[in-house]
């Protein structure tokens, strides 16, 4: 289902002329089921940036192309993709799952076109898929290492994959860490709390817990259920949007509570785009009427970021331009946009000046924050 941004005063310009920068940038915007807020803040960036009274920083429009993806399996991804690839974008903002982005990052390596998301970290390298989101697994190892905890439980599942799982058994092998690795994808509730149950009978306090917010919030309440959250236990959130997470019922307990913070609420940058934020209306707006996750955060900044990259292409005089290969996306064999390794090269160059996580892209097509992650430890 494509879907029609609202809010966005954009005129569209069906060409530019040769040799020129356009004036109407085309981007893509691939959205998966629960991704309203994220869905907001791109909205909002974009809407921000084509109403700047700066011209220097906006010499052209963002004109975005997106499509909703209830269900994302291979071929609503694929239809997708070759429908924005067909309107000639320049680079994708995309979110996916587990279940698309094997499909999303293939169709990205084999035409050069960049995907920019906040979601988590692709298996292996994967050369157009620029990730907004920073790898924890040092500051996890690192937090480890400060609490002296040598042995604990890993609960995980494999919606990120496998890259902290295997940092944390290394860890162990080389320190002599006895890790009790349990993954919980396929849990329900009633599964939960017989682990829970079995764990207190093993004398198990110590937790780490690297889940996707859903199946976190599922997890923390089962955890309420059962009584484990009270003094003496000890949970570490392997996420990095730990006021994301709702601790309420947590504090009534005692039990010590860890985690990460991204996005950090008292930079004056931030302060001034949530008083932007605070006034969306969320009837237009869904997601507004609470304060952004790290991954709509994330958004904006992968909104300024491709901005930025526009720029930098344009001052440099680059005809950006997709003329010729804006066709059959399945053509065998694929036809590369021509441009688009020095698409992917200027974005891991970018840097936005406008952001909530003030960020930029490392060798490793990582976006990592500048500084170091926020810890934050609840003692209740």
């Amino acid at each position: 289902m494509r879907i029609s941004p609202c809010g966005l005063m954009v005129w569209m310009f069906s060409g530019f002329a040769m040799g020129a920068f356009p004036s109407s940038v085309q981007i893509g915007g691939l959205f998966i089921r629960n991704t309203d807020q994220e869905y907001t803040a791109f909205r909002l960036a974009i809407f921000l940036h084509n109403t700047s009274p700066n011209a220097s920083e906006a010499p052209f429009n963002l004109v975005p192309h997106v499509d909703n993806i209830e269900t994302a399996n291979s071929f609503a991804v694929t239809n997708a993709f070759c429908s924005q690839y067909s309107r000639g974008v320049f680079a994708i903002f995309g979110l996916y799952d587990k279940r698309s982005v094997h499909t999303l990052t293939s169709f990205c390596s084999a035409l050069h076109i960049s995907l920019i998301t906040p979601s988590f970290p692709t298996e292996g390298e994967s050369q157009f898929a620029l990730q907004l989101r920073p790898s924890i697994r040092r500051a996890l190892l690192s937090l480890l290492d400060h609490y002296d905890w040598k042995k604990f439980v890993f609960l995980y599942d494999t919606d990120r994959g496998y890259a902290i799982l295997q940092a944390i058994m290394e860890k162990a092998g080389l320190d002599d860490w006895q890790v009790s690795a349990i993954c919980v994808e396929n849990f329900n509730d009633a599964n939960y709390r017989r682990l829970l149950e079995d764990l207190e009978r093993r004398e198990e306090k110590k937790f780490v817990i690297d889940l996707e917010a859903e199946r976190l919030q599922n997890m923390l309440e089962q955890i309420v259920s059962v009584g484990k959250h009270v003094k003496g236990y000890h949970y570490i959130m392997a996420n990095l949007g730990f006021k994301d997470i709702n601790l309420e019922r947590f504090m009534h307990g005692g039990a010590n509570v860890t985690g990460f913070q991204l996005v950090n609420f008292s930079n004056p940058m931030v302060i001034k785009l949530m008083q932007r934020w605070n006034k969306l209306d969320q009837r237009e707006y869904p997601g507004s009427d609470a304060p952004p996750k790290y991954t709509s955060a994330l958004t904006y900044d992968g909104v300024m970021v491709m901005a930025e990259a526009f720029r930098t292409l344009r001052s440099r005089k680059v005809d950006l331009s997709r003329r010729g290969n804006a066709g059959d996306c399945l053509a065998n064999p694929a036809a590369p946009w021509n441009q688009g390794k020095e698409m992917e090269r200027t974005l891991k160059q970018a840097r936005a000046t406008r952001q909530w996580t003030r960020s930029s892209f490392s060798h490793h097509h990582e976006l990592l924050p500048f500084g170091r992650l926020l810890t934050i430890k609840l003692l209740f």
